[in-house]
Parts: structure tokens; sequence; C-alpha cells
């Protein structure tokens, strides 16, 4: 074990950021002894040359001091290691060089590393009496900040590199004397060249030149943790990795770049420094062959690299810095064979993927339209392909065959491009984000719906709007969110079941039936059923199983568009469930039907198609209830396009519009409003807890006795026997009957009606006592009658509405019901079924011919329209005695 030297008698403290070598040479000089006896001193090993590193002896102490001599040297200097060891080029291990050789050697094709030599600031070795600074011998340092001056590259005297070997330790060193090896045979050894090299002369700069600043720059890199500007602010990176970005562009630069353009690019003096021709030292030969690939020879050379690295580097983002390497790339790029997206390899060691997005922003405008979706260059951070087949195969299983619709309609140009075509394209092109599979290849992972050509035909086609890179950002999202969540559809599986039992034909007629859908002639069950095949599996309609094929017609595709504007909420939720049934045969159970991705992902974005919630639906539901062709009609009259009416009809179907009784049977849709104004609880509450007969039920609802048995069967509500159904309740007396059947003149079936029994029932009482009854035809009509003659008298507005029995109340509960936010609401409080309100305002409308009021939605409460203000503002002068007597 090496004893421990003695403290020094004089000890001389290191310069801030001194070097190993200038130190020790100080403190020789200070102890005014040779620098041989200090460093025997210290413990440090005789006949200490070159070659002595292979015998684990570095070449050059500065390089990096074992721990015993570093003890040593710290012990007698009274200093701390770590300081000692901060004055070895070990201090920047793993940030601005790497150690090869056991550590015993700087790794010269690394981080622009120097193997041996000094560069020097001549005014710094002036101030100081000759002591060096460690930073001079990194192959990133170029300029001396403090006196503003180029450091200088070797001695003018013998024209070598200072410091390329240890000093001779045979005398008291003079460090700001050139200590190389003279040149002029049989000099002193031990003196060595000798010049003065405080006289040297460099190029001076003024204050805030470029040069400077990136000097400045590239030492806080190195002093630093982490980098966190410019580009770098999206993904902050290591030192080394930035150090390894300006080292690859300072290739570039040192390399490629023509001198007439270097002139352009850069200051002045910096460019003549850099372009005036010096003498090539033998050990710089290869150096000099490929500049930039090692430590450049001369500070000139490393200060234009640098400063031109850094000017790219320090653009705001990505995409500035992208667009500034446009420029270097264009100018060199007669000088390459190839700039692609993977020809950055070949720019060096240890890039980081910040400059790898910087390149691929830089070459953005050439790449062909599939390839910015695979480089994403539309995002903060373009990146090359890094997802593996399966990664792909996972993200297909998350998308349908048919692009979602509404994206698909927000994605969708209004002219040049159908629908139909774009949403396979745009479900194959998900795929591409990140992956290296070809267009076909694509396709083929989400169904087959289209095909490479197709889908590289329709990219051009989008290339030329103005709204492609936001139609790649969209993309880019919904990728994104894609890979990260969890798609409550699996639509890989929904593509291989068995669709040949969708929807039979006795299923379609029950649903028909139950709807109150005319079932057609067989072209409307074929449309019903392709639909919901789209809807469940995600393919196209046409891809259905059909044993009459022709789905895929232009016709059959309009009949479908109609079939789109004429499906009602009640056809609509009988698919669904039918579909819900269809996915439980095959054993699904955790699935919905559909489901589409957020629109949020699409905020801020200029896209070509539509917003679909833009559209106002009561307007849409009004217009297409109006024409032969209206779904083309409502979105001429909307300013929309016809995917966005049908998606939206598609939500949220239109409701049948009110019907008269007389057109209701003709349409065959009388059974659907009869459920609807008799749902089963009402009707069970009628028959079986009030004990009203089907024929006193069928008079207060206004349906025939038979439809209301029908309804009463289909219900499951059990029948009482034949008698059961006139049977009397309770006892009519003589004076009641008299005073409203012969003074009121008012109906036996109007008595009935009140007293709850049928009017047969109601006759029996009149001769039970005595009462005559009058001939028909005549007063029996009184009600009607008065009703007739007291319209004449009122607002034309209403005389419409005022012809018939019970006018004047449906009149009367039309005016309760304007105040409340929903028709429930107003029923409960006049104490009446929902279902006989809504039968009296559909009763109301019909009559009028024009809606009262614009139904309540979700957010928003029932209100009366223009034309049901007018009605209201006419039926409000009525007078009460009338309105007495009709409520009677």
């Amino acid at each position: 074990m090496t004893p421990v030297a003695r403290t020094l008698p004089i000890r001389l403290p290191p310069l801030p950021g001194e070097a190993l070598d200038s130190w020790l040479e100080a403190t020789a000089r200070r102890l005014d002894t040779t620098l041989g006896d200090v460093r025997l001193h210290f413990g440090f090993p005789a006949g200490h040359r070159a070659g002595n590193q292979f015998r684990g002896i570095p070449a050059d102490w500065t390089i990096v001091l074992d721990e015993q001599l570093t003890a040593a040297v710290a012990h007698a200097t009274g200093t701390a290691p770590e300081t000692v060891t901060a004055l070895t080029l070990a201090h920047y291990d793993g940030r601005a060089l790497h150690l090869g050789s056991g550590g015993r050697a700087v790794a010269r094709h690394t981080l622009w590393g120097r193997g041996r030599g000094s560069r020097f600031c001549p005014d710094c070795l002036q101030a100081t009496d000759g002591r060096w600074q460690l930073s001079w011998r990194l192959g990133f340092s170029f300029a001396c900040t403090r006196h503003r001056r180029l450091l200088a590259d070797r001695c003018p005297q013998c024209g070598r590199i200072p410091r390329l070997r240890p000093r001779s330790g045979r005398s008291v060193p003079r460090p700001e004397l050139c200590g190389n090896p003279p040149t002029r045979p049989g000099g002193p050894i031990s003196a060595g060249c000798g010049s003065d090299l405080t006289r040297v002369s460099t190029l001076r700069m003024p204050a805030g030149h470029p040069v400077l600043a990136a000097q400045d720059r590239v030492m806080e890199i190195i002093d630093g943790a982490t980098v966190a500007f410019g580009p770098y602010r999206a993904l902050p990176q290591l030192a080394p990795a930035v150090l390894a970005d300006i080292r690859a562009l300072g290739i570039r630069t040192l390399s490629d770049l023509p001198a007439a353009v270097l002139r352009e690019q850069i200051p002045a003096d910096i460019a003549e420094a850099q372009l005036a021709t010096e003498p090539v030292l033998p050990h710089l030969q290869q150096a000099a062959n490929r500049p930039g690939f090692m430590a450049p020879p001369r500070a000139a050379d490393a200060a234009v690299a640098v400063t031109t690295a850094l000017d790219i580097l320090q653009r705001p983002g990505i995409h500035p810095a992208g667009e500034a390497l446009r420029g270097l790339l264009n100018e060199v790029r007669e000088e390459l064979a190839q700039i692609s997206p993977t020809s950055i390899d070949d720019w060096g060691r240890g890039i980081s993927p910040v400059l790898q997005s910087v390149h691929l922003a830089a070459l953005a405008p050439s790449f062909r339209p599939s390839d910015h979706l695979r480089y994403r260059t539309t995002t903060e951070t373009p990146r090359r392909p890094t997802r593996t087949r399966r990664d792909i195969e996972q993200r297909a299983s998350k998308i349908p065959t048919m692009f979602w619709p509404s994206w698909t309609v927000r994605l969708t140009p209004p002219e040049g491009i159908y629908a139909r075509s774009l949403a396979p394209v745009l479900a194959a092109l998900l795929l591409i984000p990140g992956g290296r599979i070809s267009l076909d290849q694509a396709a083929g992972l989400v169904g087959d719906a289209t095909y490479g050509i197709g889908i590289s035909r329709l990219l051009q086609e989008l290339d030329g709007l103005p709204h492609w890179p936001d139609i790649l950002t969209a993309l880019d999202r919904l990728t994104d969110h894609l890979d990260a969540a969890d798609v409550p559809i699996d639509y890989g599986r929904r593509r291989t079941l068995d669709y040949t039992g969708l929807l039979p034909h006795d299923r379609w007629l029950a649903i028909c039936r139950r709807t109150g859908t005319p079932p057609g002639t067989g072209r409307r069950e074929r449309i019903a059923r392709s639909q919901l095949f789209r809807r469940l599996s995600g393919m196209p309609a046409e891809a259905a199983p059909d044993r009459q094929g022709g789905l895929d017609t232009a016709e059959f595709r309009a009949t479908s568009l109609h079939f789109t504007a004429l499906q009602t909420p009640e056809l609509a939720q009988a698919l669904h469930r039918e579909a819900l049934n269809f996915l439980a045969s095959h054993h699904i159970h955790d699935e919905p039907v559909t489901w589409q991705p957020s629109t949020a992902l699409l905020v801020g974005l200029a896209l070509p198609g539509p917003d679909p919630e833009g559209i106002d639906l009561s307007r849409l539901h009004q217009l297409v209830r109006e024409r032969r062709s209206p779904v083309q009609h409502a979105a001429q009259v909307l300013g929309t396009t016809v995917e966005a009416v049908r998606h939206v009809l598609d939500e949220h179907p239109a409701p049948a519009p009110p019907l008269t009784r007389s057109v209701a049977r003709a349409t065959g849709r009388i059974r659907q409003e009869a459920r609807q104004t008799i749902p089963v609880e009402h009707l069970a509450h009628l028959y079986l807890r009030e004990h009203l007969s089907l024929r006193q039920i069928a008079t207060l609802t206004g349906f025939s006795r038979q439809m209301v048995a029908s309804l009463a069967k289909e219900y499951g509500i059990p029948l009482r026997d034949g008698p059961q159904d006139y049977k009397p309740r309770g006892t009519i007396e003589r004076d009641w009957l008299i005073e409203q059947y012969v003074h009121r003149r008012r109906t036996l079936p109007d008595l009935a009606r009140e007293t709850g029994m049928s009017p047969a029932n109601m006759a029996r009482w009149a001769h039970t006592h005595n009462i005559p009854l009058r001939p028909r035809g005549g007063a029996s009509h009184h009600t009607a009658l008065r009703a007739a003659d007291e319209a004449d008298a009122l607002p034309a507005i209403l005389r419409k509405a005022l012809t018939g029995a019970f006018a004047r109340q449906r009149l009367s509960r039309f005016l309760a019901a304007r105040t409340y936010p929903t028709l429930g609401e107003a029923a409960r409080d006049l104490g009446i079924h929902q279902s006989a309100l809504v039968t009296q305002i559909k009763r109301l409308e019909a009559d009028l011919g024009q809606p009262l009021f614009e139904r309540a939605e979700r957010g928003r409460a029932m209100k009366l329209t223009r034309f049901g203000k007018r009605i209201a503002s006419a039926a409000q002068m009525i007078p009460a005695e009338g309105e007495c007597r009709a409520g009677r």
C-alpha cells in the first residue's frame, strides 16, 4: 500500500474549473521545485509516459486519478477528495464525454471526446499566471465568454496542440509557456517549446455574438441535469442525448453544407475563421477527413457546428425546429445520396427522440398522405413507428369496419367524397399511426370493405383539402384514445358472428303489429334487417345476408334512406330490443348494441363536415314528415348534409305525426295510437279496479270495443264473462234522472258515462222510473247541436275545434296544461291520466290542423308554438258560463 503523502508546507488551492495538471504545475511553481518532485511526493508512479496506460497507468493523470492517489493528493494539499476528482475529466464522464479503456482514456468517437491536448484562452492564461481550465479539453469548448474570443488551438511557434502529453518534470514549470518538446534539434527537453501562449492571437467577438451565446448554452447543458428548452420542453432529455443531437447536426454542417451557404447562415467573422485553411497535423488527419464525426480539430470548426446546431435546437418547439432543419437539409440534399425518415440513423450514436421528431417534422412536406399518419406529423412530437403487429391487431378489434357515423359525418367533405366510401377508409387509416403495416393489410384487419389502392386514392383527395391537417389531428387523437381506453364492443368478434337468423319474418311482423308500422311488401323488412345488421356488426349494410341480393344498388340505398326518415321511436326501440336478443343468443351479454367514441375529441378542429349536434331536432322532425324525399329536403332546408340528417334520425327518430282517426285506420296506425292512449297500467286500472266495462272504456277513450278487447288480450288482462260486462253499478234515483234527462236535456250515453254504466242500463232505469225516452235523432244530439251553434259566435280560429262533444273540455284542459313543463305534470295536477290528456291535446291539434306545443325534451321544458299562443289567447276570451256547460 502506498504511504500517505505528508502535508505540503505551502498549500495552493485550485481555481474554480481548473485542470489537475495545471494545479500540480502551479503548486510546483509556488514551491519553486520541479514538477517531477511534486509528483513523487504525491506518490505518482515514476517513468510516466503514454505507453504505461496499458499497464494500468493513464497516459494523462488529468483524465482520471485513482482512489489511492486522490486520497494522497487531498491529504497533502488539505483539499477534499471530491474537489481533487473534479479537477479531472472524470468529472465530465457520462455528461460531456465517455471514458473508455477501463476508464483510463477518453472515447474519441463519442460526444466529440478529445483524447489529448487542450485549447486555451490567452487572456485567461495571462490573468491567472498560466492556470488552465479543465473545460478547455472538451470537444464542445471553443470560446472564452469572459474575454469574448475564440480559444486558441495550437502553439504558433511549434504549430502543435498544447498538452498532448504531460509536461516534463525536470524543471520548475512555467504553464503560460508551450510545454511541447522543442522542434530544434539538440534543444533542452525540459524547457519545451517555450513559446509564450498569452500572446497568441484569436478571433475577438462583440458582446451578444451567436458563438458566445452558443458556448454559454452548451456549458449550461453540460452542467445541468436535464435539458428542457426549445423542442426539448415537450420531452426533456439528459445532457449526453442533447450533446449527441448537437454533434449530429454539426456533422451535417461541417461535412455537407457548401461553403457559400455557410457564409450566408453564420456571422461573417466566424465563417471566415472556419473556412481559413491551416496545415493539418498528422494525428488530426482522420478527424479532418470526416468532419464532425470526431471532435473538430479547430475551435472555429466546433464554433460553427455548435452555433448552427443550436440555431435549430433552440427554436420554440419541435415543428419550428423542423422548419429550421428543413432549410439545412434542402441545402445539403445535393451532397447526400438520400434523405428519408431513417437517414438520421447514420448521423451518429445516442441521438435523442426529440431530434428524430424534429427530423420527421422537417421532412413532413415531402411525405405521402399515409406517411403523415404513420409518423404522426401533426402531433406535438412526430415519431417513428413503434407498435408491434399484435398492438395493431388489438387496435383493429376496437374499430368497426364502417367508421363511426358521428365521426364520419364530421370528417366527410360536403361534396366530392361519399360518406359510405370514406367510412371504411377512415377505419383502416386508424391502424396506420405508429404501425408498419401497409394500406392493404390495414383494410384486411378491419373487414376488407376497401383496399389499398382505394384508400390511397381517397387520401390524395383528402390531402388536397384545407382541412387535411385537422383531419389528421382527429385521427391521431382517436388513435391515442383507442390505445388507452377499453372499448365496450369487440368489433373483431362482431365481424365473425352468423347473422343469417337476424330479424326473422315472424319477428318483423310482430314488431310491426306492436309499433303500428306497415310491414310493407318485403323490401321494408329487408331494409330493416340490413340496417340492424349494420348497427350490430359495424360492417356495410349491403354485406348483410340476403337471399334476394341487390342490397348494394343505388335504388335500394335510396329506399333505405327513406326508411330512416319513416322510422319512429317505437320501431327503433323494438329493433334495439331485437338486437339485444340477437347478441344474447350468441352469448354476448356485456356489450351494448352500438357505441361511438366521444366527439369531444374533435373540439378545436376545423373539419369539413357539419356538426350533427347543431341540427335543430324539433325542426328536423317536422321537416321529414312533410315531403316525399324527406331526408334530402331536410338537409337542404337546414343547410347540412344528407349523412348528418341520417345520423341524427338514426339516433333520434322522428315521432309519428298526430293522425285523425280515419287516417290512422287507413294507414294501419289505429292500434299503435290505442296502445299509446291506453297503456297496460291504465287499462288494468279502468277495467280491474274501477270495474268499467269494455264498452265504457271504449266510449271514454274513443276507440272501438273490439280494439279495447284486443288490447286487453295483448296485455294479458283476463276479461269478465259477457253478462258481467254490462252489469250496472249502483242505483239511479228518479228525481236525479228527471232533472238531468228531462229538464237539462242530457243524453243517456252522457249520463251513463257519468255514472259508470252502459247506455242500455241507463235506459232500463228510465223505464223503471216511468220516464219516457226521447225519439232518436233529435234531442239526443242536443249537445252536439248546441256546440255547433255556440261555435258560430266564437273567434274564427277556434271554430274548427268547437264543433263536437267535449270540445270545450279539451280546450279547457289545453289552457290548464300550457303553464306546465310537461304534459305528465299537468295531468297529475288536473287529476286525470296522462294518456287521456295527451289524446285530448292530439285531437285538438288534429282539429285545428297545427301543433300547439313544442314537446318537452331533455333539458328543455314544453312550450307553446306560435300558433298555440294564438289559440290560448282566443280561448281565454270564451265566457265562463259556456265553459261550465261544456264541462258537464
